[in-house]
């Protein structure tokens, strides 16, 4: 078990290693122009020691993908969502993600998902191993918590695209702003609490809102 143990840290620093890596060459070189031994050379490994946790180079750039947006502290946050209250969660994740924005590599994000659209191959295995994954399993939530009366009964594949595509257009909208974004100027707390109201409660006036503009 020992062994094993850390056989399996030996391999999550070595993703992490190539991850990183690969970041910086895409970023840099664009999908189109950038190579493995590329890769390699700026992780400083053998070419062979990437295609051992990766088939190609598009699966690769899939991975990078997922690895800026599918972070750790979101996906304890999910295992969360039943439990806690709706707003609350909602609250939690929105500022997990405008934390994850702030870092510096979330700036090449809209680079990186440019690159997703000009290669067809490329798009097709972002929602094979990406995109489907994420939305099956927020169907999936989206069901139970319809089903336990905490969400309208609304069709899922309706309700999870347009909250989804909401927040994730919204946090694009202000990474592609900059600094010019008028959303700097207001307190971030401010910006969550706004958003996670609209999103439970649209943009009619009082409609299940409590005095603090919560749910």
């Amino acid at each position: 078990m020992r062994r094993q143990n850390r056989k399996d840290r030996i391999a999550k620093q070595r993703k992490e290693q190539i991850l990183k890596a690969a970041l910086t060459v895409f970023s840099s070189k664009g999908f189109g122009n950038s190579t493995i031994p590329d890769i390699a050379q700026e992780a400083n490994i053998a070419v062979g020691t990437i295609y051992n946790y990766y088939q190609s180079k598009r699966e690769l750039f899939v991975a990078v993908i997922k690895d800026l947006i599918i972070t750790s502290p979101l996906l304890d946050l999910i295992k969360e969502f039943p439990k806690k209250d709706i707003g609350v969660i909602f609250k939690d994740i929105l500022q997990d993600r405008f934390s994850l924005i702030a870092s510096p590599s979330m700036s090449r994000m809209p680079s990186l998902m440019g690159e997703v659209q000009r290669d067809p191959e490329l798009k097709a295995l972002w929602v094979e191993q990406f995109l489907q994954p994420l939305l099956s399993q927020l169907d999936g939530m989206y069901r139970t918590m319809a089903a336990s009366g905490k969400f309208r009964s609304l069709e899922p594949a309706v309700a999870t695209r347009a909250v989804g595509g909401l927040i994730i257009g919204f946090l694009m909208l202000k990474i592609m702003e900059g600094e010019t974004s008028p959303l700097n100027r207001l307190p971030q707390e401010k910006v969550v609490d706004d958003l996670v109201s609209f999103v439970l409660h649209g943009l009619q006036e009082g409609a299940g809102q409590t005095k603090e503009g919560l749910p």
